[in-house]
């Protein structure tokens, strides 16, 4: 998040194929108090085109239970963070994460 947040642009491939075995589904958590304390999150897809599918069409095998991991684990990793109010604030009002916005929502 921090290369996202420290770029000038960001800009979002989603007419690519999507990678299995990349971070188009999952990232690495890591502990604010202890970088070395990391976490895999990774979602479960469906690929109905498979290997070929591009990543717009890739689609969440449970979206709903993967926004609650995410919201979970985030809350774990950061919910005691000096940022604590801020990542409260997101989760509560009910969103999600900006770097997996788009695979949770729902078509």
């Amino acid at each position: 998040m921090a290369k996202l947040f420290a770029a000038d642009r960001w800009i979002v491939l989603d007419d690519v194929q999507f990678a299995r075995r990349d971070y188009q589904h999952r990232a690495r958590l890591a502990a604010l108090d202890d970088p070395g304390r990391q976490q895999w999150l990774t979602l479960p897809t469906h690929l109905p085109h498979g290997r070929p599918t591009l990543i717009s069409q890739a689609r969440l095998v449970d979206p709903h239970r993967s926004r609650r991991t995410v919201e979970l684990l985030v809350r774990q990793y950061y919910g005691r963070s000096d940022h604590r109010e801020a990542v409260r604030d997101v989760l509560d009002a009910g969103r999600t994460p900006l770097i997996v916005w788009h695979m949770l929502r729902e078509h």
